[in-house]
């Protein structure tokens, strides 16, 4: 990035949010530190902020957030995904919790993954596959005290597909405090948090809420990002993403190789 294109995106930033950069310490940008993000703000990794720490820190500062920016889409927000029981073929979702959306990417590199470590109760899924997507559903007797019915579901996607304000959406669980790291070891930028889902009592069950956590994990220079959800608990989610083997297939996606260009991230949804 050059010195044109810094100051082509620091015009116009809010001052509040050059402030906020400048009591940033360096040490929470680099290795694999923690910080987290108050949804209360909604702002949550805006260009702004980005931009701003640009300012504070450097162009280092900038590569380690520009991943991931997420808000809270306004409620009448609508977003069309292909849906073949429709007449139409596609629906409008509307009502989301969070839309998390990733650097304009022009070609990313296709990946599969299969996991090196997996909770006792899953470990019949480990095999020597590489798999695009693997669902513990079929598992859920082994969590009897699981709120829905996906201990652990795992998803490879595309950055170029969210490409033109596409975006991973949570439709039906609300986040908490968002936590976002760079996990040196796999040279990967991580964001995670912990999600509920209140269901009102029926005529048929009381009132009770669901949970989750969710884990996306990136790499920006080849773009491509793994989620991770489901309810075995983050410090699992965490372990089982650490000892993911990630290989490319060789091919290259392209924005225009994807039908959709939002898609779910809740782990009971799909």
């Amino acid at each position: 990035m050059n010195r044109e294109k810094l100051f082509d995106a620091l015009a116009g930033i809010d001052e509040r949010y050059v402030g906020e950069a400048l009591h940033y310490s360096p040490e929470d940008a680099s290795g694999s530190s923690e910080r987290i993000v108050h949804l209360k703000k909604k702002r949550l990794i805006s260009l702004a902020l980005a931009a701003a720490l640009v300012l504070a820190l450097g162009v280092a500062a900038y590569a380690v957030y520009s991943t991931y920016s997420a808000r809270v889409p306004a409620p009448e927000e609508s977003f069309r995904i292909s849906w073949e029981e429709n007449a139409s073929g596609y629906i409008e979702w509307t009502d989301a919790k969070l839309a998390v959306t990733f650097p304009e990417t022009a070609e990313s590199r296709e990946i599969e993954f299969r996991p090196g470590w997996l909770p006792d109760e899953l470990n019949s899924l480990k095999s020597d596959e590489w798999r695009s997507r693997l669902t513990a559903e079929q598992l859920a007797d082994k969590y009897p005290d699981m709120t829905a019915s996906q201990p652990l579901l795992i998803e490879s996607y595309s950055m170029s597909m969210f490409n033109n304000g596409g975006a991973l959406l949570l439709l039906y669980y609300t986040p908490e405090d968002i936590i976002e790291e760079h996990w040196d070891e796999q040279g990967v930028d991580v964001m995670r948090f912990h999600c509920t889902q209140v269901l009102e009592a029926n005529a048929y069950a009381p009132e009770r809420t669901l949970e989750e956590d969710i884990l996306l994990m990136s790499d920006p220079d080849e773009g491509w990002i793994v989620r991770l959800a489901g309810e075995v608990g983050m410090d699992t989610l965490v372990k089982v993403a650490r000892n993911l083997e990630i290989r490319e297939t060789g091919k290259t996606l392209r924005y225009d190789d994807f039908e959709d260009h939002y898609t779910f991230m809740d782990g009971g949804v799909g």
